[in-house]
């Protein structure tokens, strides 16, 4: 994402235009954006105009709206965006619904006003705007038969490919069809590498699986690089440098988790904010299993070791901050701010698209390491509606910030 504009207006708002190349500059705007914000992009609309004789004609137009944002749904290809017009326009009325479709491929420019600039929103911003060590990892998860290949950057796992095939069983005096079979599943898998990644602009591609499926796919990549002299075979035996061979229990998202353990490869990924996510996690699995007094989880839990002054590590799923409702997000707001501000405490906040942040989701998004048992939290009957309540409320008066101007 390639920061255009940044202008903080009297207000209190903040106007920023920004340039989107990539999915991870997609799902950063998904991250920043909120309803009640305005985000302004060239959209096409269908426009009903009636001519002399009486007919109807439907047309595009290609227009630059401004709408307040009321729903955003996020795909690793496109944003769509559902919102009201803002902008006086001789095609849309004021008012009218209109959804807004962003891609970056081609790379496209919008911009967006947040009635609400927070401390959150501004280090996802910058975050996204730092060009320094982005490039993206790849992973191939393999068992016999099976394979996926999955895209990796700081903040999304995307499944580019899946691969299937049948591996024959092995007869007694004939091992050709399963050997055939092997190399047709070897096959299958390089191309789908080729096909969905760009070996030339990653510096790290994981090669994981039980057993020894990997180190035979890999033996096959090698001999394949050197069996012909054309341009695929060539760009392959450039790059094998970049497979590490990793071994996992298995070929699922849990498996990419092993992976990144592996202190290999903490050590070569470029981006270790994953890595980092990944380490708290099973810090906080640990202590669970060894200790289950020194964890909390759910709002109420979390937030009453907070106010104790127990919490040690806070950890938080970055899909709370983009709930539809205002209260929800204001007070995982000031729960950060308040951790930041009592010092002592980390704070990760977890991808949604990241293992961490999947697992994270079944403890109701958001836990927390204790520095000390915390009695208090273990008696507390959880309330449903607890974030409507006026103590919820009370400590958002107390903690909500704004972010800097700067």
């Amino acid at each position: 994402m390639k920061l255009i504009k940044k202008v903080m207006h009297s207000t209190g708002e903040m106007e920023a235009k920004v340039s989107l190349t990539t999915s991870e500059d997609l799902w950063n705007l998904y991250n920043i954006i909120v309803p009640g914000d305005l985000l302004e992009a060239v959209t096409r609309r269908k426009v009903q105009k009636e001519n002399s004789v009486g007919t109807v004609a439907t047309e595009v137009k290609t227009l630059n709206l401004r709408i307040e944002v009321i729903r955003v749904e996020f795909t690793p290809d496109e944003l769509r965006v559902q919102g009201v017009n803002k902008t006086p326009n001789t095609h849309v009325t004021l008012g009218a619904h209109h959804t807004l479709t962003i891609h970056y491929d081609p790379p496209q420019t919008v911009t967006f006003v947040k009635k609400e600039w927070d401390e959150v929103a501004k280090e996802r911003l910058q975050d996204a705007c730092n060009q320094e060590g982005k490039c993206d990892t790849a992973a191939i998860l393999m068992d016999m038969g099976v394979a996926n290949v999955i895209l990796v950057t700081p903040s999304l796992m995307i499944s580019k490919a899946k691969v299937e095939v049948t591996i024959s069983k092995k007869h007694k005096n004939d091992g050709s069809a399963r050997d055939k079979s092997i190399v047709k599943f070897f096959k299958q898998t390089l191309d789908a590498v080729f096909a969905h990644i760009d070996i030339e602009k990653l510096k790290l591609i994981l090669l994981c699986s039980p057993g020894h499926v990997r180190d035979e796919f890999f033996a096959y990549m090698k001999e394949q690089s050197m069996r012909s002299d054309d341009m695929r075979s060539r760009l392959l035996q450039k790059n094998l440098s970049k497979f590490v061979l990793v071994k996992v229990n298995s070929c699922t998202h849990d498996g990419l988790r092993e992976a990144f353990l592996d202190p290999t490869v903490a050590i070569k990924m470029s981006s270790t904010k994953c890595v980092d996510d990944i380490r708290v996690w099973e810090r906080f699995q640990v202590t669970m299993n060894k200790d289950p007094d020194l964890c909390v989880y759910t709002p109420q839990c979390v937030l009453q070791a907070a106010l104790s002054g127990a919490m040690c590590c806070l950890m938080i799923s970055d899909v709370v901050f983009r709930s539809e409702k205002p209260v929800e997000r204001r007070f995982y707001l000031s729960l950060v701010n308040f951790a930041k501000k009592t010092g002592g405490c980390t704070v990760n906040i977890f991808s949604s698209s990241h293992v961490t942040g999947e697992q994270l989701s079944q403890l109701g998004n958001i836990a927390a390491i204790l520095l000390f048992a915390c009695p208090d939290a273990d008696d507390i009957e959880i309330d449903p509606d607890f974030l409507e309540s006026e103590e919820v409320a009370a400590f958002i008066r107390e903690n909500i910030s704004r972010a800097p101007t700067a």
